[in-house]
């Protein structure tokens, strides 16, 4: 199956927020976009301050993105994640995102194919034939290969 940087944030927002069910991804994507968008554009590792996150996005979202990216291996910090930047694969969801509009995110998240198959970090549907035991699946959003 051939897939695409599309079908790959499909499956990572599916496997990440994906109990949206076409309800909550038009609050959770502009979120993330927004979130991705306040990472530093000047720094080197696209670093975050909590404190203007917790301005431009309330200070309940900020912290449930913090935790839910971390959890993700999005965003990495030092002593405290108050003050945190992209890890190469949240790098690679911050340049997807941008080149996208929200309802261009949304549409691509909620689209459900009958044929679609999509994967996780934990299984792979992406061989010649579909499921193959032991592939691992190369969603650049999971993993530090692209």
């Amino acid at each position: 199956m051939m897939r695409t940087t599309e079908s790959y944030f499909r499956d990572w927002e599916n496997n990440t927020f994906g109990f949206g069910y076409g309800s909550g991804e038009p609050h959770t994507i502009p979120a993330i976009k927004k979130f991705m968008s306040l990472c530093s554009e000047g720094s080197a590792a696209h670093q975050y301050d909590f404190r203007e996150l917790e301005k431009e996005l309330t200070p309940i979202v900020a912290w449930l993105l913090i935790n839910t990216l971390c959890h993700v291996d999005m965003i990495e910090y030092g002593t405290s994640p108050r003050f945190g930047w992209l890890t190469k694969k949240g790098e690679r969801l911050k340049e997807f995102v941008s080149k996208h509009t929200a309802n261009e995110l949304i549409d691509i998240a909620c689209d459900h194919d009958e044929n679609y198959h999509g994967c996780s970090p934990d299984y792979c549907n992406c061989g010649e034939n579909g499921y193959e035991k032991g592939r691992v699946c190369l969603n650049p959003f999971w993993t530090e290969k692209s």
